[in-house]
């Protein structure tokens, strides 16, 4: 981060303390730090709402918040920023505390100097950077760029309690691509490795950004969400039926790329309960696979793959 233009804010409900951190700022020797200073904690929350931030410096006894849940509503506001916590307390255990919550770092006031502050600041930042990388890799799909098995696991539950909590619709879709086996045998794996990276690009361009997109394994994937419409679901499976339609038209593809999926809808009235929703969207895409082969086998010329095609 050395050379870096900073932005900071400062979350100080003491006039002096503020005025003496942000002189601190102006003085560091490897960084320039653009400060915003807010006294209240529903001001830096809308602060965050407003304006992109690269460090938080946090004061945890506020006008309107006090110690540990200052942290925590600051976290869950803006997960992505990193946060130092600024102490009036000897209590190392209350520091900690905050650390485990989700900070940083924390700093006892009239304990530091701008040396210490500017490389609190750019450490906090390499962390939670590092921090953040290997949460996505434990979550993360490498090969597609889509969500893991841990990934659904880790954020469905979110979905499910939005949808218990209002009068939103949810929607789960489950996926197979059509006749994988056939392009991994004739083509090889690496053809077999493009089709899933092509099909999980099809997924990010028809489905809302805020969708839950998964690749489960092999050539399975889900789509997850909450419908905003109401027909949100519906209409992306079609734009994604006209996508796959037009690319497997193109002359210059090596093979088509084809998918079945079963697609399910729920609400706070259904039984939110993931194992239920998963057998019955496994159950619809089982029916879409046998109608897609039944058709296949009554009006489709036999699957083939040309080898060697640009």
């Amino acid at each position: 981060m050395t050379g870096k233009t900073i932005k900071v804010l400062l979350v100080e409900d003491m006039p002096v303390i503020a005025m003496v951190t942000e002189q601190m700022l102006k003085k560091a020797l490897n960084n320039r730090y653009l400060s915003t200073h807010k006294v209240r904690l529903a001001q830096a929350l809308t602060a965050l709402e407003q304006e992109d931030f690269d460090v938080i410096l946090l004061d945890l006894n506020l006008p309107d918040s006090r110690e540990l849940d200052t942290v925590a509503r600051v976290v869950e506001q803006a997960p992505e920023v990193p946060i130092i916590v600024l102490t009036a307390s000897n209590d190392d255990d209350l520091g900690i505390r905050a650390v485990q919550m989700g900070a940083q770092d924390f700093l006892l006031k009239g304990d530091f100097n701008y040396i210490v502050l500017d490389r609190a600041i750019m450490f906090a930042i390499e962390r939670h950077r590092l921090q953040r990388t290997i949460r996505q890799l434990a979550v993360m799909d490498e090969l597609t760029g889509l969500y893991n098995r841990r990934g659904f696991n880790t954020l469905h539950p979110d979905i499910l309690q939005k949808v218990g909590q209002s009068e939103a619709r949810g929607y789960l879709c489950f996926f197979d691509l059509d006749r994988f086996k056939s392009i991994n045998d004739e083509l090889g794996h690496a053809a077999g490795d493009e089709a899933l990276k092509e099909f999980a690009n099809s997924l990010q361009s028809t489905f809302r950004k805020d969708s839950l997109l998964v690749r489960l394994g092999g050539d399975e994937f889900v789509a997850m969400g909450i419908e905003k419409t109401g027909t949100d679901a519906d209409q992306a499976l079609q734009t994604l039926e006209i996508l796959l339609s037009v690319r497997n038209e193109r002359a210059d593809v090596r093979f088509p790329l084809e998918a079945s999926w079963g697609l399910i809808h729920f609400d706070r009235a259904n039984e939110l309960d993931i194992t239920q929703l998963s057998a019955e969207a496994d159950a619809a895409l089982y029916r879409a696979k046998e109608q897609r082969r039944r058709l296949r086998q009554d009006f489709l010329p036999e699957f083939r793959v040309e080898r060697g095609c640009a």
